[in-house]
């Protein structure tokens, strides 16, 4: 019901993930299925294994994943294979509607953030790169009021990356990821003083030679 609101009118269900795969590959020439909503959880088959397959099958569906209590290891590991948006039941349609258009975008994360042995970390610089854009473009509006039409872009930009992280950081290391931002925080002011400092250092021996 909630995708007929969206103006979905050719639906179709199954009961199993090796079910839909069979429904992709009996597609007749010219026909597909635009999105592909499926069960986070294994069925009759692991639920990434049908992402990987379906995407071989059909490449151009968006695959969305759906679970009332999903794994976030799983769903990420789904998200690796291919997925481009996760949704938790119970949903509305208003939150259905935002999923979809954000999967239409593309996935969720970068591939550097998919692929990154390190995933607090990656999803950490990922939050701060939205941030550092976010905070330059507010200086910037001080000066230049008129720039301000991308302001709320950024703002949500950042504020998606930090529920990203949120929901996505490794099991039990939430903790972890809080002093990961802190550190790297740290860590960007450190080179930020470091550049600053040669910065200096060089202006004031040029000014010295021409003193000379």
């Amino acid at each position: 019901m909630a995708l007929k609101t969206l103006g979905f009118a050719k639906l179709t269900s199954v009961a199993a993930h090796s079910a839909g795969l069979e429904r992709l590959k009996s597609l007749s020439f010219g026909r597909k299925y635009d999105f592909v909503l499926y069960d986070a959880k294994d069925t009759d088959m692991p639920a990434v294994e049908f992402v990987q397959k379906a995407v071989e099958t059909e490449p151009d569906s968006i695959l969305i994943a759906a679970s009332a209590e999903p794994r976030i290891d799983d769903v990420f590991g789904q998200l690796r294979a291919g997925a481009r948006g996760f949704l938790v039941l119970p949903f509305t349609p208003e939150s259905l509607e935002q999923v979809v258009f954000r999967a239409m975008e593309g996935p969720p994360f970068s591939e550097s953030v998919l692929r990154a042995p390190d995933r607090n970390a990656a999803l950490v610089g990922c939050v701060l790169n939205n941030l550092y854009r976010l905070s330059v473009l507010m200086r910037q509006i001080r000066q230049y009021p008129h720039v301000g039409k991308d302001l709320p872009r950024y703002r949500r930009a950042f504020s998606e990356s930090m529920d990203l992280a949120l929901t996505f950081c490794e099991a039990g290391k939430e903790h972890e990821l809080r002093e990961k931002i802190l550190e790297e925080c740290v860590a960007r002011a450190n080179a930020a003083a470091s550049r600053l400092g040669r910065t200096r250092l060089k202006l004031n021996k040029e000014r010295a030679k021409k003193g000379g």
